[in-house]
């Protein structure tokens, strides 16, 4: 936990995490240093890493592996800004990456163009997940 204030999360918004994933427990510094990092790699600010971390904690907790799946999909179906994806919905680190290849696919099928679904992603995101 340390790491958390080092960043500059207060005591209450680590509790408050806490509150809502118990399991942040038993993570180490050093997952939590690699969450950021690759945060970090596609964009993310210190900000949007805060807004992430505070609005879903249990991305704390997801397998690095997993966390990469996810932004390698997501860029495979098109998404081009993951920060700003993450900054609006920050529970797409939380879908199996195997879902955004479904939902792209389910959408197209819906007839949507490929900007729409890229649309949908970004801007309304609550309808896909």
């Amino acid at each position: 936990m340390d790491v958390l204030i080092r960043y500059g999360f207060s005591i209450e918004e680590i509790n408050n995490m806490m509150n809502s994933n118990p399991d942040i427990n038993e993570i180490s510094d050093q997952d939590i240093l690699d969450i950021i990092d690759i945060l970090v790699n596609v964009g993310c600010s210190e900000k949007i890493i805060k807004n992430i971390f505070i609005t879903n904690p249990f991305v704390l907790t997801t397998e690095i592996t997993e966390i990469k799946k996810v932004i390698v999909k997501l860029l495979d179906v098109g998404i081009d800004d993951i920060a700003i994806l993450f900054d609006t919905n920050p529970f797409f680190l939380n879908v199996d990456y195997k879902e955004i290849d479904l939902i792209a696919k389910r959408k197209a099928k819906e007839g949507l163009s490929k900007e729409a679904i890229l649309d949908l992603f970004y801007f309304n995101s609550y309808q896909l997940i």
